[in-house]
């Protein structure tokens, strides 16, 4: 199977359900459009936090997420400023 380019960023309705620490991760579920997606974590980057989708390892060893949608920038901060306000 090919993989698709996604280059259009679509409006969202994220909702932050549910968000833990678990040492340095932080652990979150979120409702976006309408749709429950459980497990993404926020992750530090070297430019700046971003969002890390449910993913599971191949064979191969390399992850794969299961559920993904592109986001801007700005859809990204928001949803993380929703998880600080959780915790």
């Amino acid at each position: 199977m090919k993989k698709k380019e996604v280059n259009e960023v679509v409006d969202v309705n994220a909702k932050v359900t549910r968000a833990n620490q678990v040492d340095d991760v932080v652990f979150f579920d979120m409702e976006l459009n309408g749709v429950s997606i459980y497990g993404l974590k926020v992750v530090e980057g070297s430019r700046g936090d971003f969002i890390g989708w449910p993913s599971h390892k191949g064979k191969d060893g390399k992850y794969y997420n299961y559920a993904w949608c592109k986001l801007s920038d700005e859809q990204q901060k928001d949803i993380i400023h929703q998880v600080e306000e959780m915790l």
